[in-house]
């Protein structure tokens, strides 16, 4: 293993990185002494033909495709090469319109242009699974040459991976999924023609841990790697990659944490003002629209007074994480959290999060901005990206007419607390607009 491997190395170190891997000096508290650059036998993630060839080839069989990538630049540098990868410049990709801020930044570099699918919202102001009749109707109406989708999303909702690869497949184009917060999901990557997925997320890998896919005759795969070595670091962290191969030969205890994951769902079903929502069995949803506190104020009140800190949060609920690599006692101290709060919220009308319409698009092409005030920009075309962080969705894009609905949307994001995040990061006060 190459985990073994790097201990082992007993090589004199003249060579990067500068640290010489001297412990005695510098202590343990990082792993200075299996960090290394690429030398002779460790192969090289760029052009594997050995140890790292191992590695993707254990993914590839573990996730049931026909080519794997190690990724230590986490999905994002995933989604980017398999856009430049599929599309030229002028190409139009559609996307789902929640899909992450990489798939957008990744068609701009393409020179490429967007055209959204905008799911439903669910009751609770969740954004709903990719419509297979929809997307069909979209691919008649712009011809793309990819297809983006994200699933499972933020909040757990996956799509039907299998019908939407049919109906991409119909008119010979590739989808690429963004399945980052997929990867518990072993038999998941067989079917799109790209899938990235970040192992950091929900499975027990270092941060930057992610996997891609490549299936099918529509990509080719040398050509994905190509893409990748533009964009991937020339020197890659050894210490990443073992953490990839350590995460794909790990036997998580599903069925335990399955068992004790349900039986918190189950005994929260007692909650009065609180409702767990259940979509993927690695995110728990807490929604608190029906109560006296929002999403925020929640993720407050379980940081500071429970020392529970969620993944994100948003105006009606919070988004928790969890993976069979939990400490089950903490489940115990969860339910006890959410029951206390319960106890002294009061009930209060659900008023919807509610996105607006899609922004309407500008016909001029952006070359000079401004700055203007942000409360007094609507009819201007917006110059800048505009999202919510995380899950980093974009509310707005460059190229799209500001309009009341959206100010208004973003400034009572503001007031809730969610973390709104801009280009310029001049908000709330300035935007940057097309002269």
């Amino acid at each position: 293993m190459l985990y073994d491997k790097l201990k082992n190395n007993k090589r004199l170190p003249f060579h990067m990185p500068g640290h010489k891997r001297n412990i005695k000096l510098l202590g343990n508290k990082f792993p200075y002494d299996i960090d290394i650059t690429e030398i002779d036998g460790f192969d090289n993630l760029h052009s594997p033909d050995s140890i790292i060839k191992e590695i993707e080839d254990k993914a590839k069989e573990k996730y049931e495709c026909d080519n794997s990538f190690i990724l230590v630049n986490g999905s994002t540098v995933g989604i980017l090469a398999g856009i430049l990868a599929t599309v030229k410049q002028g190409n139009t990709v559609l996307i789902a319109r929640n899909c992450h801020k990489s798939v957008y930044n990744g068609i701009e570099l393409a020179g490429a242009k967007a055209e959204y699918i905008l799911p439903e919202l669910d009751e609770y102001g969740i954004l709903k699974a990719v419509a297979p009749d929809e997307l069909d109707e979209k691919i008649r109406l712009f011809n793309p040459k990819l297809v983006v989708i994200t699933s499972p999303t933020y909040e757990g909702v996956n799509s039907d991976i299998e019908k939407l690869c049919e109906i991409t497949h119909k008119y010979n184009i590739p989808l690429m999924l963004d399945a980052a917060h997929g990867a518990h999901y072993v038999g998941y990557a067989k079917y799109a023609d790209i899938t990235v997925m970040s192992l950091h997320k929900t499975m027990p890998a270092l941060t930057q841990c992610a996997l891609a896919h490549v299936n099918g005759h529509l990509v080719n795969p040398e050509e994905y790697r190509i893409k990748l070595s533009m964009l991937e670091t020339s020197s890659p962290s050894y210490i990443l990659m073992s953490s990839v191969e350590e995460c794909l030969e790990l036997n998580l205890d599903y069925w335990t944490f399955i068992n004790k994951r349900d039986k918190l769902l189950k005994e929260c079903k007692k909650l009065r003002h609180l409702e767990l929502i259940d979509y993927d069995i690695s995110k728990l949803v807490v929604f608190c629209g029906y109560s006296n506190i929002n999403g925020v104020k929640l993720a407050e009140k379980l940081r500071n007074e429970y020392n529970i800190e969620v993944e994100m949060a948003a105006k009606n609920y919070v988004v928790l994480i969890l993976t069979a690599c939990d400490d089950f006692k903490n489940y115990k101290l969860l339910r006890k959290a959410l029951f206390q709060i319960d106890d002294n919220l009061k009930s209060e009308e659900y008023i919807s999060d509610k996105l607006p319409q899609l922004p309407q698009k500008s016909t001029k092409k952006i070359e000079n901005k401004k700055l203007l005030n942000f409360d007094a920009a609507s009819g201007n075309v917006c110059a800048e990206y505009i999202w919510a962080y995380p899950p980093g969705i974009p509310i707005i894009v460059p190229g799209e007419i500001i309009s009341k609905e959206i100010i208004s949307y973003i400034n009572d994001s503001l007031k809730s607390g969610v973390n709104i995040q801009s280009t310029y990061s001049e908000l709330p006060r300035k935007i940057c607009c097309q002269s």
